[in-house]
């Protein structure tokens, strides 16, 4: 078993969970179907490292935002997790398929008890001849009635088998052909972004389509592309946001100012743009410190331009639309996150990191700025987070009413 780091070939061997690697040594568990334990240590240089299932990373795993990384395989082809966890793979037919089976089978059973039966009454009509003819045995002399009986049931064979629908099923096959190059051919499946056109990578696809009686999704984006756009906010019960979806080449010397604005955003209202510039209001600013430093978003430079790798597009929406309106996320360490806030950078120290997840439908960080202030900022569902405002909150019953208006204007699910 071999392990590489970026072309270097590194040659181990295995015996029942040692993985030897030149003067190193790795013991672990025997291969298993555990997706979320692992046990296991490293020794190197003389000393003994812990290995567990953060170490561990399951097959079609990426890893992003690292430039090196130094790995070793433990588990490969059917030892590994996933591979283990696979249950027994079922050959998927259409129905059509199957009912042709079911009548092929029938139609050879019936041919071999066909000839079966012929092959008897041939065995019984030989035995009979030589009882009654027994002067003209000597055609039948090397011949007796159980080996006329076996060369009669191939010889049926062979005549009757004209009754197999042989030509059928190439037919089919060759149509299950033909529909799948329709597939590759049609320009409405053509993704042009992408340049991908249809792949139809069985012939029987256009059948199997064909019998769709039900579809069930988990959630919106598994059958389209979710893709989030930043469209409208209110801020301290103002509403801000332009359904325009094009402003002309103004937008050049509007965002000139911001040096790290995306080409491509949809959000502009110009009276948030001016009160961002003149930087009077404390809520509009925290709004914007919110969502440039509540995510888990990973930038990455290339060619003096700034690219954000999310774990889902709706943090990347929230993260680039405060790009878009000055707060900038420049870089994250493990305990730092730095923005540009107009233009000037700040550093916040990360106290504390909650994630979000479906338990808690809300995301939380808590931070020092540069004063020395301790803030926690919080984003999540509108049912988790209006039940924890103060009682006196004034603009809250603003905020629910304009985000009624907007799920009844757009839609759900757009």
């Amino acid at each position: 078993m071999a392990a590489r780091t970026h072309g270097v070939r590194l040659w181990t061997t295995r015996c029942w969970g040692q993985y030897v690697l030149v003067n190193r040594k790795v013991t672990c568990e025997e291969p298993n179907s555990r997706l979320h334990t692992f046990i296991g240590t490293l020794e190197w240089r003389d000393e003994t490292y812990p290995l567990d299932s953060e170490q561990i990373l399951l097959r079609g795993c990426r890893i992003r935002n690292t430039e090196t990384c130094y790995g070793l395989v433990i588990y490969a082809g059917f030892d590994s997790k996933i591979m283990k966890n696979c249950g027994k793979i079922k050959l998927k037919k259409t129905k059509l398929c199957r009912l042709m089976d079911r009548i092929v089978l029938l139609i050879s059973l019936a041919l071999i008890l066909t000839s079966l039966g012929l092959a008897v009454g041939s065995g019984i009509s030989v035995a009979k001849f030589c009882r009654e003819h027994s002067y003209l045995s000597v055609f039948y002399a090397n011949t007796s009635p159980a080996k006329q009986a076996f060369y009669t049931f191939w010889g049926f064979v062979i005549l009757l088998s004209f009754v197999l629908p042989m030509a059928m099923l190439i037919t089919f096959e060759f149509i299950y052909l033909v529909n799948s190059c329709f597939i590759d051919w049609d320009l409405k499946m053509y993704y042009a972004p992408k340049d991908t056109p249809a792949k139809a990578r069985s012939t029987s696809l256009n059948d199997q389509l064909g019998q769709i009686e039900y579809i069930f999704s988990d959630k919106t984006g598994t059958l389209t592309q979710n893709i989030m756009t930043f469209k409208k906010c209110c801020i301290d019960g103002k509403k801000y946001g332009s359904n325009r979806s094009s402003h002309g080449n103004s937008l050049e010397s509007l965002f000139s100012w911001n040096k790290h604005w995306d080409r491509k955003l949809e959000f502009y209202d110009p009276l948030l743009m001016n009160a961002i510039q003149q930087d009077n209001s404390p809520v509009l600013r925290e709004f914007l410190r919110l969502l440039a430093l509540c995510h888990t978003v990973m930038v990455e430079e290339k060619e003096n331009q700034l690219i954000y790798q999310a774990a889902s597009p709706d943090e990347e929406a929230l993260v680039t639309a405060a790009r878009n309106l000055g707060y900038v996320f420049l870089s994250r360490t493990q305990d730092t996150i730095t923005i540009s806030e107009l233009g000037k950078e700040r550093t916040y120290k990360v106290l504390a990191l909650l994630d979000f997840n479906s338990v808690r439908k809300r995301m939380s960080v808590l931070v020092r700025d540069p004063e020395g202030s301790i803030k926690l900022y919080t984003k999540g569902a509108d049912t988790v987070i209006l039940e924890r405002l103060r009682s006196d909150c004034s603009p809250e019953d603003y905020t629910v009413k304009a985000l009624n208006i907007s799920v009844t204007s757009y839609g759900l699910g757009q």
